[in-house]
């Protein structure tokens, strides 16, 4: 089980190599691989420590293979799509910490603001995704005061997903969805790091940080949702969250405790290895292609088709190919890789992963062209549906519902930074001649 692990790590490490090179990345391809990393290594590496205590561990290594193999195949997807692509590279100059507020606010006001709005159909999943367009503002503003050396904006900038995450955990007593837009908005730094000894040190930090909150919150999850789901006042959900200093420690390899945490809730491999035993005891069928075409279907808006019969959600698919009896009170995702595998197998693993790198790695490319162009209307277009696909958790129903609803978000978005924009004209001349850097072409 050592091995894929190693290749796991070693995918990673490559991919950030990669995308360091020209540092032409805003870091989507390196999230979405942190993120799938996430639910499959440390549950395989609790078991490599206390196999003794943990069991089936047969699963588990068979989960871990098909995930290494599918995290080497996706890194050559983005290979391939950075080294076909030649496109001209001239910086011209924008207004873009305008652009990183604007986003940051216009984002925010969608998520905390017009909440009410999001159970009308198709408007409340364009409202859900179109929301995402603060982690552009977010990540934009990191980097920006990463490469000025502004460490009193840098930390302004890192309160935005601490802030989001946090007040996730309030409203809805999970952690992943903070987690999630965390790792998108950080990943731009290790693409920016002065050296790739600094990147190095900065994700090996941040993936023992992540570690040790999430042991710390599995320990306090029951107390915490029972106060949110309970719709306990603001003060006592603070309360419950805050608790967890009472017991906080940092993650330990040697504590059953922890391990098993990382073997209940990051550990995608034991579903997959359950469901590739199945699948080869012909106890259950291939989908073949099924919830792929579902995914396809789930693109056409409910406004327009109000009786369609695909909904978001995977843990049905889980629970019938794994045949587990699951909590319906915990989100259980059908994942990457166990949904490619469960349609076509090893193959459906190989091609769907080099398919998927090469599509984020064309979408994060574009988007970093478009950035240092001044283009931040086509930037939106582009980030938003990209964002939409950087679920290796979710089904391909979620990823690509999500990608259509912010694609179609993208379009108000734009159109509202040009109004925008407008307004912000001195006399005839646009702000961002008059700010540092547009006469030498360099963005603010």
């Amino acid at each position: 089980m050592i091995i894929p692990i190693l290749i796991c790590v070693a995918a990673l490490l490559a991919l950030l190599a990669m995308l360091r090179r020209g540092q032409l990345s805003l870091g989507l391809p390196l999230a979405y691989l942190a993120l799938l990393l996430l639910i499959h290594v440390p549950g395989a590496l609790a078991h490599v420590v206390g196999e003794p205590f943990l069991g089936n561990g047969e699963y588990v290594t068979t989960g871990i293979w098909y995930t290494a193999i599918g995290v080497a195949c996706f890194v050559v997807g983005v290979w391939g799509a950075r080294a076909t692509t030649r496109p001209d590279l001239t910086p011209v100059a924008a207004d873009r910490r305008g652009f990183a507020t604007f986003c940051l606010v216009g984002g925010w006001i969608f998520v905390y603001g017009v909440s009410p709005l999001s159970r009308i159909p198709s408007l409340g999943a364009a409202i859900a995704n179109g929301g995402a367009i603060w982690m552009l503002g977010a990540l934009l503003g990191l980097r920006h005061a990463a490469q000025s050396g502004n460490h009193q904006r840098l930390l302004m900038w890192s309160a935005a997903p601490a802030v989001y995450a946090t007040l996730m955990l309030l409203a809805g007593g999970f952690l992943s969805y903070g987690a999630a837009a965390a790792t998108v908005v950080i990943s731009v730094l290790a693409i920016q790091a002065r050296s790739y000894l600094r990147a190095l040190v900065g994700v090996t930090v941040a993936a023992v940080v992540g570690m040790t909150i999430f042991v710390n919150y599995f320990e306090n999850r029951t107390d915490i949702r029972e106060s949110v789901w309970g719709g306990a006042s603001v003060e006592n959900r603070i309360g419950s969250v805050l608790s967890m200093a009472d017991t906080f420690h940092l993650i330990d390899l040697g504590s059953e405790k922890d391990l098993l945490a990382l073997d209940l809730r990051l550990n995608q491999n034991m579903f997959v290895g359950i469901a590739a035993s199945r699948l080869r005891d012909k106890e259950v069928d291939y989908l073949k292609g099924q919830s792929v075409w579902d995914g396809v279907m789930s693109v056409v808006p409910r406004a327009l088709w109000p009786d369609k019969p695909i909904t978001g959600g995977s843990g049905h698919i889980v629970a019938d190919v794994t045949g587990l009896e699951l909590n319906e009170d915990t989100s259980w995702g059908v994942g990457n890789v166990l949904e490619f595998y469960i349609n076509f197998g090893l193959p459906g693993v190989i091609v769907g992963f080099l398919g998927l790198g090469w599509l984020l790695g064309m979408l994060d490319f574009r988007a970093a062209v478009a950035e240092r162009r001044g283009d931040l209307g086509q930037l939106i277009l582009i980030f938003l549906p990209t964002v939409g696909l950087i679920q290796p958790g979710a089904s391909f129903v979620e990823m690509t519902g999500s990608a259509a609803a912010a694609l179609a978000a993208a379009y108000v978005w734009r159109w509202g930074w040009g109004v925008w924009q407008s307004s912000r004209r001195v006399g005839s001349v646009p702000i961002a001649r008059a700010l540092p850097g547009a006469t030498t072409g360099r963005g603010v």
